[in-house]
């Protein structure tokens, strides 16, 4: 039996990661910072359900200047999570099926988003929620506090958003424009 080889330390190769920006709306306001996923890795499975904590990297909060080179999120305080490279890789590809755009309003204690969720054919939207694992990517997103209007400097206006439906009071079906 030969002896066990010594390694040195930093002998192994980290995988490349693919960096995700976000921006994260929280109990504590708006923060920005990354998300390290494999390359092949879709950000809605990053988010997986049993993953309490998510990891992030060079994190800025919006009431304080610096920037903290890690943060461990609590999975429970985040409420919103905006992608903002584009909307590669949010989903895995044809994990979906056969979408029918639908329109909702997603009620937080914070404010509301109103957007586009894609619902599965011929599936009401409360059945659709209910087969969700707490997330759900919207598209075309408008968030706004309670009694502000669309135009308001305190809307915000995301072209994806990804919304913990556990942080969420409810989530509302609307008539389509």
């Amino acid at each position: 039996m030969n002896p066990p080889q010594f390694v040195p330390a930093g002998a192994f190769e980290q995988p490349p990661l693919r960096k995700v920006t976000v921006n994260v709306l929280t109990d504590l306001g708006w923060m920005h910072g990354i998300f390290n996923l494999p390359p092949h890795q879709s950000l809605v499975d990053f988010l997986a359900p049993g993953v309490q904590v998510i990891k992030c990297t060079r994190v800025r909060l919006s009431q304080k200047p610096e920037v903290l080179p890690f943060l461990a999120l609590r999975r429970e305080a985040v409420r919103l999570i905006e992608p903002t490279l584009g909307d590669d890789m949010v989903e895995t590809v044809g994990s979906i099926g056969r979408t029918t755009p639908r329109e909702v309003t997603c009620l937080l204690d914070v404010g509301e988003v109103r957007g586009t969720l894609e619902v599965l054919v011929n599936v009401r939207v409360s059945d659709y929620l209910r087969q969700q694992a707490n997330l759900i990517v919207m598209r075309q997103c408008i968030f706004a506090p309670y009694g502000e209007p669309d135009d308001s400097p305190k809307a915000r206006r995301m072209a994806t958003v990804i919304v913990n439906l556990s942080a969420a009071t409810g989530v509302a079906e609307r008539e389509m424009a």
